[in-house]
């Protein structure tokens, strides 16, 4: 009897034995992935953050993405056109998604090059803005008396402003004449279109909105249009629903996105 129970506690002294062992592994191996991805995520926000980034791409998206869309504008009004009026493009009769559509052009690619560029180009400068507008308390140019207000709207800002980046490229992948339909309801291409407009909306809102209540170096005419401009002009596509106020949308977003850009390039090259 002595003997078996010796044999049993041995057993479970082996077995807590073994459990602990691999908590132990469990979590050494944890700590070392948690350090891994923060050393990741810590490299990808230096990087993307980083001024002399920003810029080039700022300074790149610019006459690329009008540049693209200009030509493509103008190939579809030469060579392409409605497919009711073959050879007659305009922005008052088709939509900006004719663009990437065999349809309506024989360069769609154009517009989903752009759309791509855009999207992608436009990411460093959403979180730069984050990092400039409501800087963590470690930040060296931070003051530490941001209130939690200022950091709200400026995740709300930095969440919508992304949504429209990944819409954006999401765009350009899923042209007019690639766009599976989401669960019978939406086709993709329209579903990214949503996410795009309503991103860029709404980033310009929240943006827009710590333009006007904080002192952040930006004119607060640039923060009044960007609640009101894209806001109101959405409202206005959705009640009228008609390619020229697509048209009119991203123009007013364009008009957003442009100035704000153009004005934190430039002072910033000023502190540099």
């Amino acid at each position: 009897m002595s003997e078996n129970k010796e044999q049993r506690v041995s057993t479970f002294e082996k077995i807590h034995e073994f459990r602990q062992i691999c908590h132990d592994l469990l979590w050494k191996w944890g700590n070392t992935l948690r350090s891994f991805i923060n050393k990741i995520r810590k490299r990808f926000w230096d990087f993307i953050t980083d001024f002399k980034v920003v810029k080039i791409a700022g300074l790149l998206v610019i006459p690329g993405y009008l540049g693209l869309v200009f030509i493509g504008v103008i190939v579809a009004y030469l060579c392409g056109g409605t497919a009711q009026n073959p050879g007659e493009y305009f922005i008052w009769t088709n939509w900006i998604s004719d663009l990437g559509g065999r349809a309506f052009t024989p360069a769609p690619y154009l517009y989903d090059i752009a759309c791509i560029l855009a999207g992608i180009l436009t990411i460093p400068f959403t979180f730069y803005m984050e990092k400039l507008f409501a800087p963590l308390p470690n930040e060296p140019w931070s003051d530490n008396k941001y209130s939690r207000l200022r950091y709200r709207i400026s995740s709300y800002a930095l969440l919508a402003s992304i949504i429209g980046n990944l819409g954006y490229i999401g765009v350009g992948i899923f042209s007019e004449d690639r766009s599976p339909e989401l669960f019978g309801l939406i086709g993709a291409h329209g579903f990214m279109s949503s996410l795009a407009f309503g991103g860029f909306t709404f980033g310009a809102f929240f943006t827009g909105w710590l333009i006007v209540i904080y002192d952040v170096k930006v004119p607060k005419t640039i923060g009044f249009y960007g609640i009101f401009g894209p806001l109101i002009t959405i409202i206005l596509f959705g009640v009228y629903s008609n390619p020229l106020w697509e048209w009119l949308l991203l123009f007013s977003i364009l008009l957003w996105i442009i100035p704000i850009a153009l004005v934190i390039i430039r002072k910033e090259e000023l502190q540099v």
